[in-house]
């Protein structure tokens, strides 16, 4: 019939035309190939609560990429592709950089948009502000310094202070720096008066400045110290027992010229002996004291097989230990 003739005509016309026409282009938006661990590189955990530092890393991500009304807004009323795209990359990167502890609380079912997701996470970090921030503030105010570092200190005030800001009660910056001082080591008192005693109290940033100044100083001197005292401990590099100082030598040196002389009451002065292996001065007094080979020098190791300090005066009753007496 005519009608259906027609109405195939048109079918195969339409055909022809689709067949024809070029396909569409597939547009893929920038933000989906982003490796969100490039710019969120801290992980939400339940146990260390690092919320603040984390939605600062995410909010920053969105607003590069102008999403921030997936987590900050409601949605259109109209169907956009375009915002399901984006919609299925920030609940995307939530998943990523939250962990499980924190996702098992949070999520309530797969369909879960990226603003109930946020609005969740949000509230476990959040809730019950009064009774922790009492915990809170327990746990700030009793912060000691100890061994740490006074960089790894101040990070550890900043924490605390930044969960009391999650819960509504903010640190002020003086506030920070009085609880600094407070809980320093007393190595560094001389550096928390100089800083509580200023005219105007200085910032936080500046205080630890004047801190880790002085944490470098107390460091080089204790190096220093430490220097000194093993240039002092080292002393004569001279082990042997015959290594004398010179002072001793001279003050040990026997008085008097002669040798073998007697003087008044007939007692005999001093004399030079030797016994073969060696010579030495002996006192004649009835003291028994004796004096070994003076050293020839500051400190010295000498050989007891060689006869030490010139040439024995005469009369001095030397005896050469291998020589037989007539």
């Amino acid at each position: 019939m005519p009608g259906d003739v027609d109405a195939a005509a048109a079918a195969a016309a339409a055909a022809a035309a689709a067949a024809k026409a070029p396909p569409q282009a597939v547009i893929v938006h920038p933000y989906t190939a982003v490796n969100v661990k490039t710019h969120i590189p801290v992980t939400l955990e339940m146990k260390n609560p690092n919320f603040t530092k984390w939605a600062s890393f995410f909010k920053a991500l969105c607003g590069k990429f102008s999403l921030r009304p997936h987590i900050d807004g409601p949605p259109p009323a109209a169907a956009d592709p375009s915002w399901d795209i984006a919609e299925c990359t920030v609940r995307g990167w939530i998943l990523n950089t939250v962990d499980d502890s924190v996702l098992d609380l949070a999520i309530t079912d797969e369909n879960q948009t990226a603003r109930e997701l946020w609005v969740a996470i949000e509230g476990l970090f959040r809730s019950n502000r009064a009774p922790r921030a009492v915990f809170l503030l327990e746990e700030f105010h009793s912060l000691k310094q100890g061994d740490s570092s006074i960089d790894e200190y101040c990070q550890r005030l900043k924490i605390k202070a930044a969960a009391l800001r999650d819960v509504g009660h903010t640190i002020e910056d003086s506030q920070l720096v009085l609880s600094l001082l407070r809980g320093l080591n007393p190595r560094y008192t001389a550096t928390a008066d100089d800083i509580a005693n200023s005219t105007v109290l200085p910032s936080f940033s500046r205080a630890r400045e004047m801190l880790s100044l002085k944490e470098l100083r107390l460091a080089n001197d204790e190096k220093t110290t430490a220097a000194s005292a093993m240039v002092a401990a080292s002393g004569s590099t001279c082990t042997s027992p015959g290594c004398r100082p010179s002072s001793v030598a001279t003050s040990a040196a026997p008085k008097g010229s002669g040798g073998g002389k007697k003087g008044k009451g007939g007692k005999k002065q001093g004399s030079w002996r030797g016994q073969g292996t060696g010579a030495g001065w002996q006192q004649g007094s009835g003291s028994g004291q004796q004096w070994g080979n003076r050293p020839m020098g500051p400190w010295f190791c000498y050989n007891p097989w060689a006869f030490q300090g010139g040439v024995p005066p005469p009369g001095s009753g030397w005896q050469q230990g291998n020589s037989t007496s007539g």
